[in-house]
């Protein structure tokens, strides 16, 4: 039976809702979700969709130009590397590299970071002026720099790096948070909650996170940036990711000395890098926009 209903009522989106539409407004967001969309659907699926093994060695195909060049062949799509190995096969499966591993160690420092950012920004005296200096001392030094050390004295591994990428995160996420909730503690919606009798789990969870969202999700993308680039960075230095692993950064370093005479095996996993990090930036930017734009409506 059809609503005959005459009156009218305004529907109001929901609040991821309202934040999507917010960013949908600007293509140049679209674009960037879009694309780590896929980058990231291909990192999940890497296994299942590569052409080839990722270290498949074809001996008739030793740096084969993409298929678009003249001298290229269709069935491999972005060329061989001087090993005669897929490229198009490598990147993907490098994707598990260069983007799970980050979204991994950043998921680890964001949840030790924030409980003790957030145990930091309740507490007074001298335990949080004591933690707050030591995270000054520490943030001074370039996170590259501080990872750099974890893995001179650990040693090269995967494992070192994604112990040695959290543990410089863990201080920025401590930091950011700590400051957030500095600002927050004192303002008279929060004042108004202690006085009604809220629990500090409850002012902490329902009165204070919410209001500084816009902080963390800035944090995250800042962390998750740094991540890959460190990632990739230890990786063209030789000291993270080891060979024949298909890490973009390590590919990059292999292909330094190919570079003016095979240019598709430095550009191809350099520009597979650019578009992730571009898009993850564009999107935490909007976002942490987005969030604030709806807070002043």
């Amino acid at each position: 039976m059809p609503n005959n209903s005459i009156y009218y009522q305004q529907r109001e989106p929901s609040p991821l809702r309202s934040i999507w539409l917010l960013m949908s407004s600007n293509p140049f967001v679209v674009v960037a979700f879009w694309a780590l969309s896929i980058i990231f659907v291909l990192m999940l699926l890497s296994p299942l969709i590569t052409p080839y093994d990722a270290n498949q060695q074809f001996a008739d195909a030793i740096l084969q130009p993409p298929s678009w060049h003249n001298e290229g062949e269709i069935r491999f799509l972005f060329g061989t590397d001087d090993l005669g190995r897929d490229l198009l096969s490598r990147i993907i499966a490098g994707s598990v590299y260069s983007l799970g591993y980050p979204l991994v160690a950043v998921a680890f420092a964001a949840l030790i970071g924030i409980a003790i950012g957030a145990w930091a920004g309740l507490s007074s005296g001298m335990r949080s002026s004591g933690l707050n200096h030591m995270l000054d001392v520490i943030l001074s030094i370039p996170s590259l720099l501080l990872a750099l050390v974890i893995i001179a004295i650990l040693g090269p591994s995967l494992f070192n790096v994604m112990l040695a990428i959290t543990l410089v995160l863990i201080p920025q996420f401590i930091h950011s948070v700590r400051n957030a909730i500095r600002d927050e503690i004192h303002k008279d919606y929060v004042t108004a909650s202690k006085l009604n009798g809220c629990s500090t789990w409850y002012l902490l969870t329902r009165v204070i996170f919410p209001n500084i969202t816009a902080t963390v999700v800035m944090q995250l993308t800042f962390a998750l940036s740094t991540a890959i680039l460190d990632i990739a960075a230890l990786g063209f230095l030789g000291l993270g990711v080891q060979a024949p692993a298909p890490e973009w950064g390590t590919m990059l370093a292999r292909s330094l000395d190919q570079v003016y005479l095979y240019p598709w095996t430095m550009v191809l996993p350099g520009l597979a890098l650019f578009i992730t990090i571009l898009a993850i930036n564009v999107l935490g930017d909007n976002l942490r926009l987005s969030i604030q734009k709806r807070v002043e409506q």
